[in-house]
């Protein structure tokens, strides 16, 4: 098994918060794992008695099944002392292995696999312990790795529906969006992503003129910017005024959270047109639904258009230019599994899910400002949940949804869905 690149600028250590103990999520276990727990004596622990331990894989993923649900959302083997009943019996290797991965979270791009952490852990939020570079006997223990032989830089990558570009220049344009959100630059996180958004249309444009030598073009540094000057990120008068596009890109990223926490990732095709009329009501951005990750209804129209200005410290600032650039440096999705744009776009509406999550926190507590706990809150709802899902666009109206995925001007009114007041670009 070869060895992955470890992300540098990440540090965690488990403070067992039990933060990914109780959450909503299944807890899929192996099927050998799942019966050990069968023949183990637990009656030590009165809350296991009488319970079952696991049950059929919601998906039906043969090999495997979810462990049971305690309290609420805790898990079953959650003790009252914040310690896993499985770890202290039977040891942590009969763990089911997506507990023993976590936070640990990997990404295949051509040439490596890269590992860097899932911001939905508080203790990766608050970067808690040692370095990420530190840790690379445990992440080779449990994190699960594919043998299966990397393209090399060989391959043409897509950079949108109709483009492509050499693995050189795709590495240089991830190096320009990382410096985009550098700490060291100027700007919001809204700022810096009309800004990327501006870098996107200007090598488009650059690359329907035929002109060669993109990636020398990006490192020149006497060249300057390719990106035309970008509008004003203002946000709509009201969200209905919202391109339906934006508006059905983010209702589909919003989508997992309408539904049963046992509900499986994907659906079939028959599914799919039962969920089309719920999708489109989402995206009206208007009424209300039971979300799932906050327990609780929430009302979209004072989320999207409430009482806040929407702007964001400094402390919560830092903390999501770490996380954008923690996926930017994985290169998780972009130019793998979507487009260049199309990726870069889904990180956009991850981080609209994210604000929307933080504004829900902050309505309900009455705050008139969103804070860095909003934020830690609302990274964790995304990161557990709507980040693990398969996406709405890859199953219900994929070939819509995804053509608008990789418009990066599309891209800047998505942006502009949950800008705050008084922002300019």
């Amino acid at each position: 098994m070869h060895l992955p690149v470890v992300d540098p600028a990440a540090k965690f250590s488990c403070g067992s918060c039990t933060a990914c103990c109780n959450q909503p999520w299944r807890t899929v276990i192996e099927a050998d794992k799942a019966k050990a727990l069968d023949s183990h004596d637990f009656s030590a622990y009165p809350a296991l008695n009488g319970k079952r331990y696991y049950q059929p894989a919601a998906d039906q993923r043969p090999g495997y099944f979810d462990l049971a649900k305690g309290e609420g959302t805790k898990c079953l083997f959650l003790d009252t002392d914040g310690l896993c009943i499985i770890h202290k019996e039977l040891g942590a290797a009969a763990k089911p292995n997506m507990c023993l991965q976590f936070p640990y979270l990997s990404s295949r791009t051509w040439t490596e696999d890269r590992v860097s952490v899932n911001y939905g852990c508080p203790s990766v939020q608050t970067q808690r312990g040692p370095a990420l570079t530190d840790q690379t006997d445990e992440i080779g223990r449990t994190t699960a790795l594919s043998d299966r032989p990397f393209k090399g830089t060989d391959v043409r990558v897509p950079f949108d529906a109709s483009q492509t570009v050499s693995h050189a220049e795709y590495e240089a344009i991830l190096d320009q969006a990382l410096a985009i959100f550098d700490d060291s630059e100027p700007g919001d996180i809204w700022e810096r992503f009309a800004r990327l958004a501006g870098l996107l249309i200007g090598i488009r444009d650059y690359l329907r003129g035929g002109g060669p030598g993109l990636s020398e073009f990006l490192n020149d540094a006497t060249s300057g910017t390719i990106a035309p000057a970008t509008c004003d990120i203002k946000p709509f008068d009201k969200a209905s005024a919202a391109p339906m596009p934006a508006r059905m890109l983010f209702a589909a990223t919003l989508f997992p959270d309408t539904m049963p926490a046992t509900a499986s990732g994907r659906v079939g095709v028959l599914r799919r047109l039962t969920l089309l009329p719920k999708l489109m009501s989402l995206a009206k951005l208007s009424g209300g639904y039971a979300s799932r990750v906050l327990g609780r209804n929430v009302t979209i129209d004072s989320i999207v258009g409430g009482r806040q200005d929407g702007q964001l410290d400094e402390s919560s600032t830092r903390l999501l230019l770490r996380y954008v650039r923690s996926r930017f440096w994985q290169r998780m999705i972009v130019g793998t599994r979507l487009p260049i744009v199309a990726g870069f776009h889904q990180h956009l509406l991850d981080l609209n899910a994210i604000l929307f999550f933080a504004r829900a926190e902050s309505d309900a507590r009455g705050d008139k400002s969103l804070s860095e706990a909003h934020i830690r809150k609302a990274l964790t709802c995304v990161e557990f949940h709507l980040a693990n899902q398969s996406r709405l666009y890859e199953q219900t109206l994929k070939g819509w949804l995804r053509s608008q995925l990789n418009s990066a001007e599309l891209m800047l009114q998505s942006l502009r869905i949950l800008a705050p007041s008084r922002v300019t670009a």
